[in-house]
């Protein structure tokens, strides 16, 4: 693509481009080198929505255009927000919404991961979307929940709540996701939902309690123990404890906070599949002030795990 057309395109500068176009009709298949964008897909981009409707009056068949990705032009107005440019190309071609790129991604999912409200509640008027995501890995809910997009999750539960049970390819729900990022509202909108969301597996096991025992998302953890003790009690394929985890990434507060809150005993001394209690952990890591708080709770300082080894021992082969 010439610089001068994409300069006007950048612009937005109807007359200039028709001046182009007189000159060389050939400027109207310009395309950007590598990407393969069309000047309907950075028209789309810039929100120029004067020009795309030109370009769309003497080639309404650039609308289903391709770039290397495989998105449309519509992929690239739903991402950047373009509300009129997304009416303007749908009304031009209705079909074309459920194009989807090579990474099996719709218009839908890329606005909702953008963030787009506007763009997503417009595109709800197609529920073929969403349809579309029944048989996929990742959803739309997915990707508004791991980038914390609370208002966009509600539009979405609305319209089709049975996504907040749906796994990825790593077994996680969009509920793993929210307590990962530590998305307080969105886990709230789910556990309002359901609260036995909270007592999902991903592929190792792991709860969205254990994320948010690994990410020390007290707040998190705080609002799903409040509704059940329930998933306190489940352990990963490692048999790791939420304790095990805190402890492992060196949460000390959430250990402290789970520590005083609950009363659970019973896991401050169980042993993972390699018979590490939570104190083995906290030695091998050199981590003082958990070790400190544990032997304070009451822990079992001479529980042995299966090298034969008590947190004592770990604390010697840490040192040598």
């Amino acid at each position: 693509m010439e610089r001068r057309v994409f300069e006007t395109i950048l612009r937005g500068d109807v007359q200039a481009f028709l001046g182009l176009v007189r000159e060389d009709e050939g400027v109207i298949k310009s395309t950007v080198q590598g990407s393969l964008n069309t000047i309907l897909h950075l028209t789309a981009r810039f929100g120029h929505v004067g020009l795309a409707a030109e370009i769309l009056k003497s080639r309404p068949e650039m609308v289903a255009a391709e770039n290397e990705r495989m998105e449309t032009p519509l992929h690239e107005a739903c991402r950047e927000g373009r509300l009129e440019i997304v009416r303007l190309l749908l009304e031009t071609d209705p079909w074309v919404v459920y194009k989807v790129n090579r990474d099996n991604e719709s218009v839908l999912f890329v606005a909702c991961e953008r963030g787009r409200l506007n763009v997503v509640k417009q595109l709800l008027n197609y529920p073929w979307l969403l349809m579309l995501e029944m048989d996929g890995v990742t959803t739309s809910l997915h990707a508004a929940a791991l980038a914390g997009h609370t208002e966009i999750v509600k539009e979405l539960l609305v319209a089709r709540q049975e996504f907040a049970w749906k796994k990825d390819l790593d077994g996680y729900t969009p509920l793993h996701l929210a307590c990962s990022k530590g998305q307080f509202e969105i886990a709230k909108e789910l556990l309002k939902l359901d609260p036995d969301l909270a007592c999902l597996q991903d592929k190792e096991g792991r709860t969205p309690l254990h994320w948010s025992a690994i990410k020390g998302r007290i707040n998190i953890s705080d609002e799903m123990l409040s509704l059940s003790l329930e998933p306190v009690e489940m352990v990963t394929k490692h048999g790791e404890t939420i304790l095990h985890l805190g402890v492992k990434n060196n949460q000390y507060d959430l250990i402290r906070y789970l520590t005083e809150r609950l009363d659970i005993t019973r896991l401050v001394n169980m042993p993972d599949n390699d018979g590490n209690t939570i104190l083995h952990l906290a030695t091998s890591g050199k981590l003082t002030a958990m070790v400190t708080h544990l032997v304070k709770l009451g822990v079992n300082v001479n529980a042995i795990n299966r090298k034969g080894y008590t947190a004592l021992d770990v604390v010697v082969a840490v040192l040598n």
